[in-house]
């Protein structure tokens, strides 16, 4: 018994120790697990608070760059929300878009009817086929050599001030054309000969100038401050109203000066085209001065107040190309003070005046060739070489060689305007659902493939003469060349949408205050093009050689697709 009550007050003393070291050990174990897990809990959040100070930092990083990229446009990438199309349905100033799209249809059925009416007109004047081939020629060499210096003058005025100056300079010379046509009819002497005829030279450069000038300036600047800048969807609904009020313009334009010649002769025409620059331009104006009441800001480029020079910009200068941009700044200033210092030599003020254009010309390519949408705009500049392909004099030239009529040739000149306003429908609705730069990959494809098909149509039946020998369609015109034609006129649509494309890179991506410099630059080179196509197309106009200009101009598309697909992979890199 005395056995069994040791064991039994051994293992009570054990069941007490156990009882009582058990807690002290489990709460040991507990406090260890929890300190464990508040030092891992710790250590997550140090490193949660740490990823989120990075990524707070980037979110930061990417903000400033995406604020940067707004304000100044020498930044290389782009601008995610610059190159999609999100949905904002309604423009910053309605009732003012109205009346610029209004304005616009004025200068447009303006222009369009002069550029159409004086070659008609000269056509039946002694020595016009020579007058019209010069003419042909003065204008786009014009617009070369002196449109960027007018472009740096529109960035450097108020906006009302330089559009309306454009407006009464192109009045100006449409209406003295006209009396110039007037007096060489009531003269009757050769037009060449005739000391008139350099006035006429004079005044079509003046027009071509300004209406290129009034024309990217309400393209490129007046309806991206009315629609809103960084409005993608309504910037895009903007730029093809603004073309097809061109197209109608121009259709509407050749048909009413048309009936007015065929009706009253030269004098009539010559009345009427300056009877319509003369009532057009006061409208346009009055157009000009609503919208700048509707919108006091839209005055200024963007500066701090509208009286501001422009040397102030840094739209296309970046932190390297400063010192040439400051450099051309105080060219320009200290060179208008030494023009409105007297001074007594004649030779001094004869370089003065020739060293200012320039040197604002220069200014204005130097911003042209920063621009981080060259590119886009170099694309755009090649597409102009395309003059085998394309409507005008050479593809007239071509199709009536081949056998088109008369009838069929105003078919073919009906349905590229037909195809323009497709263009302006397709490119829409390719840049709301790809965005500018999916857009415009697009736009150039379908150009491309039309093109490509209709150069192999030309190398195997037209360029060997097969056609002569295939079936005949439509009044007896050969299959192979209503095929060709027909390839051609549908290759339109791809251009007109990479149009829309450009202007609004233009419109979105280019500084306010640098707009007008920069887009004059383009069309200079665009002119250029053209006068190197027309040298080309005057060295091989023989029959034999018309295979050169279709080769050449597919070249220039596959070029053209070549730098823009290259510019879309610098953006996706």
């Amino acid at each position: 018994m005395r056995k069994k009550a040791q064991k039994l007050g051994r293992m009570k003393s054990s069941w007490r120790l156990s009882t009582s070291v058990a807690p002290r050990n489990s709460l040991t174990r507990l406090v260890r697990e929890t300190t464990d897990v508040c030092c891992r809990f710790e250590r997550r959040n140090v490193r949660t608070t740490s990823d989120d100070h990075h990524k707070t930092a980037l979110r930061h990083r990417r903000s400033t760059q995406i604020a940067a990229l707004s304000s100044s446009s020498s930044s290389s990438p782009l601008s995610p929300s610059y190159l999609s199309a999100e949905a904002q349905p309604h423009p910053v100033h309605p009732e003012a878009l109205n009346y610029l799209y209004l304005l616009y249809s004025f200068a447009c059925f303006v222009e369009r009817s002069f550029r159409f009416g004086l070659p008609l007109i000269l056509a039946f004047v002694e020595g016009g086929y020579q007058a019209i081939a010069l003419l042909g020629f003065i204008a786009p060499l014009a617009c070369s050599l002196f449109g960027p210096s007018l472009g740096r003058l529109l960035d450097q005025v108020n906006r009302p001030f330089g559009l309306g100056l454009m407006i009464a300079l192109q009045g100006i010379a449409i209406s003295g054309a006209g009396l110039v046509l007037m007096l060489v009819e009531k003269r009757g002497m050769p037009l060449l000969e005739s000391p008139l005829f350099h006035v006429l030279l004079a005044l079509s450069a003046l027009e071509r100038l300004s209406a290129m000038a009034s024309e990217l300036s309400i393209e490129r600047d007046w309806v991206t401050q009315l629609a809103g800048r960084d409005n993608a969807t309504v910037l895009s609904k903007s730029n093809a109203m603004l073309r097809r009020t061109d197209l109608t313009c121009e259709l509407l334009g050749a048909i009413a000066f048309g009936w007015i010649y065929s009706a009253g002769g030269l004098m009539m025409s010559a009345i009427a085209t300056t009877v319509l620059a003369v009532a057009f331009a006061p409208l346009q104006l009055l157009c000009l001065g609503k919208m700048t009441r509707l919108v006091p800001s839209i005055v200024s480029h963007g500066r701090k107040n509208g009286d501001e020079s422009n040397s102030d910009t840094n739209n296309s200068s970046s932190s390297s190309d400063g010192g040439d941009a400051g450099s051309n700044e105080e060219s320009l200033e200290s060179l208008s003070d030494s023009l409105e210092a007297p001074s007594s030599s004649l030779k001094l003020k004869l370089v003065a005046a020739i060293q200012g254009p320039l040197t604002a010309s220069l200014s204005s390519w130097a911003l042209y060739f920063r621009q981080p949408i060259l590119p886009s705009s170099l694309t755009f500049v090649i597409l102009f070489f395309n003059v085998g392909m394309s409507p005008g004099g050479l593809i007239t030239a071509f199709l009536t060689s081949w056998g088109f009529n008369g009838n069929a040739m105003a078919i073919f000149r009906g349905g590229c305007a037909v195809m323009g306003f497709t263009g302006t429908w397709v490119g829409g609705r390719l840049i709301q659902k790809y965005g500018l730069i999916g857009a415009g990959t697009r736009a150039l494809s379908i150009q491309m493939t039309l093109l490509t098909a209709a150069t192999i149509t030309y190398a195997l039946f037209i360029g060997t003469g097969r056609y002569l020998t295939a079936p005949t369609w439509a009044g007896g015109i050969s299959a192979p060349v209503l095929c060709w034609a027909g390839l051609v006129l549908l290759s339109r649509i791809g251009m007109w949408s990479f149009d829309m494309v450009n202007a609004q890179l233009f419109q979105q991506r280019v500084d306010q205050r640098a707009i007008a410099s920069a887009s004059t630059a383009e069309m200079a080179l665009c002119n250029l093009s053209e006068l190197a196509v027309l040298g080309l197309a005057a060295y091989v106009i023989s029959p034999a050689m018309r295979g050169v200009l279709v080769y050449s101009s597919m070249g220039a598309v596959l070029l053209a697709n070549g730098i823009f697909w290259r510019f879309k992979k610098q953006l996706d890199a």
